[in-house]
């Protein structure tokens, strides 16, 4: 087993010294910064038969009916329903 060389805590620590205001952003999701994460990703259906699929991280159903259906998809789904054959996100 190693040891994370103290990087722990002075993570922990970094956290700890930020504002209240930046905490409570940091725990939402949003950065010190001000910038937000990508809210939703819009997906195109391009397979030959209906496909259903479940977000794994919101638990979301996402139901592509027909070629060329598209859906908007929450942003923490986004990134594991690229690996899905017959769907790609549209920019």
């Amino acid at each position: 087993m190693s040891c994370c060389g103290g990087n722990r805590a002075a993570q922990r620590t970094s956290y700890q010294s930020l504002p209240e205001t930046a905490r409570g952003r940091a725990s939402a999701g949003v950065s010190p910064r001000g910038s937000v994460k990508v809210k939703h990703v819009m997906f195109e259906f391009n397979g030959a038969t209906p496909i259903t699929v479940t977000g794994p991280a919101t638990g979301a159903t996402y139901r592509f009916s027909a070629k060329g259906a598209r859906l908007s998809v929450h942003g923490a789904d986004a990134a594991s329903l690229v690996y899905v054959p017959g769907l790609r996100p549209v920019l």
